[in-house]
């Protein structure tokens, strides 16, 4: 069993490039699947790779992944001067000023400045160029993603276990209060008859058959033997390894359907208690499903 939440993270550094790339994945739980990917301006295209690298990975929820680029710092011992394009920065800048007549004086702090701006806005190689050191990063984050929705996945599959251990021993305990119930519910039919002081033969074969009709109708083993195999294949969901979250959503429907059926059939207290039980139960087991990739 898979978690839909998850987070994995991975980065590395472009080389010839004073920028290091962070590879973030994080995914939350949501009926069907939504691709959320966000990727440096320059690189815009590789947002349809990366959207085809994760794709088969992935059934349901909410995906986001961030390509984000963090320039290195600046090393303490003195900084880094990118002559050419400040050469040719400062000859756009005396082209301009010149063409509009406007007068143009150059500092040592305005150089500094203007090639601390160009640093800023470094821009990176093609993507393509770097593909192979991007997808092993790509990787390396979807490895811990995985991991961790795994480790999620365990715990939910704990919890979802005992959860249906206690609803099997609900359907067990109904299982022997019903036991009979038939029976019991057409003597009661019969006695009440008699109560009334009608005009009718209570030992008439035809009286006796209405009784058993209306008796058959309280009858719940039907419902009882689906219950059991809806729960067991419930059961047997949180020890898959695929994607499993919507047969789990839909057997809980069927469940509390079930459950449903046998509240209007049944004329006992007891199974009414047991099965308010079994609904209060469901409502967590289904909470907890919402969660299963």
């Amino acid at each position: 069993m898979i978690s839909m939440t998850g987070y994995g993270s991975s980065s590395f550094e472009i080389p010839n490039s004073n920028s290091l790339l962070e590879f973030t994945i994080q995914s939350v739980n949501r009926k069907n699947l939504d691709f959320q990917i966000y990727v440096p301006q320059e690189w815009a295209e590789l947002e349809q790779r990366i959207s085809e690298w994760t794709k088969d990975r992935v059934q349901r929820g909410r995906i986001l992944i961030h390509l984000k680029v963090n320039k290195r710092k600046q090393s303490a011992h003195g900084f880094a001067l990118n002559e050419a394009a400040l050469d040719q920065s400062i000859q756009h800048l005396q082209s301009f000023c010149q063409s509009r007549s406007i007068p143009l004086q150059l500092d040592g702090m305005t150089l500094i400045k203007l090639n601390q701006l160009l640093k800023e806005q470094e821009f990176l190689p093609e993507w393509q160029t770097s593909e192979s050191s991007i997808r092993k990063a790509f990787e390396r984050a979807i490895e811990h993603w995985q991991k961790m929705r795994k480790t999620e996945g365990q715990a939910l599959g704990n919890d979802l276990r005992a959860r249906m251990d206690r609803l099997s021993n609900a359907l067990q305990s109904i299982e022997k209060d019903a036991a009979g119930a038939s029976q019991s519910y057409a003597e009661k039919l019969h006695d009440r008859l008699r109560s009334m002081n009608l005009e009718l033969d209570l030992e008439d074969e035809r009286v006796l058959k209405e009784i058993a009709i209306f008796a058959d109708r309280s009858d719940i083993s039907e419902e009882l033997t689906r219950l059991h195999s809806h729960l067991k294949q419930l059961l047997d969901c949180t020890d898959a390894d695929d994607s499993v979250g919507r047969k789990m959503d839909f057997l809980c429907i069927e469940v509390f359907r079930e459950l449903n059926t046998i509240s209007s059939k049944t004329q006992d207290i007891q199974i009414t208690k047991t099965i308010l039980e079994c609904k209060n139960e469901l409502e967590r087991i289904r909470e907890q499903v919402q969660n299963v990739e």
